[in-house]
């Protein structure tokens, strides 16, 4: 489900966790006058009538001067990043602010301005002191840029006038990005599974699931076939020649009168796939790519455009490999098996040094500096907003990036590669 990210910023002590409750009715963040109480992004969803379903953010002050403060503030400016809104929050009962010419409040507004962020400020008015609005907004929105509005945030009751606020003044929408292009309700979809060490017990991955639910929710029949990998790949000529008469004999039966219109593999299948499927007149796609070409919002292309560097990678260069999840990593894994052991086998063992990157944590602005090449998963357990700020962070550090199912499908060939990203419209 898309959501809407509001994220809540500020100085310690500002109110932010009282926002943060206000928003949620209840105390999800902890609420203390102790400095620095919040020390990592607290995050909430839930539905708010007439916006929609959103997610929260609340963070940490940018103003702690320690090195545990600036680790903080890291991962503050990363939900920055991640969120659609940005809600700007200073405590009116606090006029040392102006001691220091309100940096941390300007540092917040310029950061997300840069991201075209729609910028909102909350001001944490109290009871009997007097109101220090008009003053600081001279000093940090001197043209009235940004929406504002004085509210008690330690009253439930103000929650109604808070969302009435960001109603009547935003104008973010969620936008849909459809998952597959249009496929013929007459004709069926071939998911290829195979199930590893690391597959679950009881449910299929992410990916799967999510096109599965798809493709039968638009009246598209799919049909769920499990290759055997070891067996496909087998050195024993009469095990994989079983394996594939097996696979054959699935795909002859589904596509009588040219039923079957895509097969979408996992993209370790790739190596086999190609091959088995050469003169097919059906198309072919990984799970990877319809995930990634989803989260970017259609921007499948630039993940393709990656695999130039790819080609021009030279020893002593650094590549990284980042993964949305974090999950028991088995021998054969992907990320750290796979491709690590390809790039070994094409330019010299160790020649080419690779980092992992895995979850939430991605390289900052300054460390993504030292790669040539960023490779990321299908992204499946981030949302759009977070892949979308990884591309802005890649693409201002000027590093090239592209995509498990794309680089996977490119080992076998361009022209493996230019049938992946067919139905997607993409070319190389």
């Amino acid at each position: 489900m898309k959501r809407i990210n509001i994220g809540i910023f500020g100085r310690v002590n500002s109110g932010k966790s009282t926002l943060m409750n206000l928003f949620t009715q209840q105390e999800t963040s902890i609420v203390d006058d102790t400095p620095g109480t919040t020390a990592d992004v607290k995050v909430a969803v839930m539905e708010i009538h007439g916006i929609g379903p959103v997610k929260l953010f609340d963070t940490a002050g940018t103003d702690e001067f320690s090195v545990l403060g600036d680790k903080k503030k890291d991962k503050t400016f990363a939900a920055l990043k991640r969120s659609d809104i940005v809600l700007l929050v200073i405590n009116e009962n606090n006029q040392a602010y102006s001691k220091d010419d309100y940096v941390s409040e300007k540092e917040i507004l310029s950061a997300a301005s840069s991201r075209n962020k729609e910028i909102f400020i909350v001001y944490n008015k109290f009871k009997g002191i007097p109101c220090i609005r008009e003053s600081v907004s001279a000093k940090i929105d001197p043209e009235n840029k940004f929406p504002f509005i004085e509210l008690e945030l330690n009253d439930p009751a103000k929650y109604k006038e808070l969302v009435e606020f960001i109603i009547s003044n935003s104008k973010v929408t969620i936008t849909r990005t459809p998952l597959l292009p249009t496929l013929d309700t007459d004709k069926i979809v071939f998911l290829n599974i195979p199930i590893d060490e690391e597959s679950p017990e009881g449910r299929f991955l992410r990916p799967q699931m999510m096109i599965e639910e798809y493709l039968v929710r638009r009246y598209v029949p799919t049909f769920a076939y499990r290759m055997d990998l070891a067996m496909a790949r087998s050195e024993d000529p009469q095990e994989s020649a079983e394996e594939k008469k097996r696979f054959d004999s699935f795909i002859s039966h589904l596509n009588r009168d040219g039923k079957l219109q895509l097969l979408i593999t996992d993209s370790q299948a790739m190596d086999i796939i190609s091959k088995w499927t050469k003169d097919a007149s059906y198309m072919i796609t990984t799970f990877s790519i319809v995930m990634i070409n989803f989260l970017s919002a259609g921007n499948l292309k630039l993940f393709v455009n990656g695999v130039k560097a790819f080609k021009n990678l030279k020893p002593g260069d650094k590549v990284m490999i980042a993964e949305g999840c974090n999950h028991d990593r088995k021998a054969e894994d992907i990320g750290t098996k796979q491709i690590p052991d390809k790039i070994d086998q094409l330019f010299g063992k160790g020649n080419i040094k690779v980092d992992h990157y895995f979850g939430r944590v991605f390289a900052e602005y300054d460390k993504l500096k030292e790669y040539k090449l960023v490779i990321h998963c299908g992204g499946c357990m981030l949302d759009q907003q977070a892949i979308a700020a990884r591309i802005q962070d890649l693409i201002e550090s000027g590093v090239s990036f592209t995509n498990y199912g794309v680089l996977l499908s490119y080992f076998q060939g361009e022209e493996a590669l230019n049938r992946v990203i067919e139905p997607f419209g993409v070319k190389i």
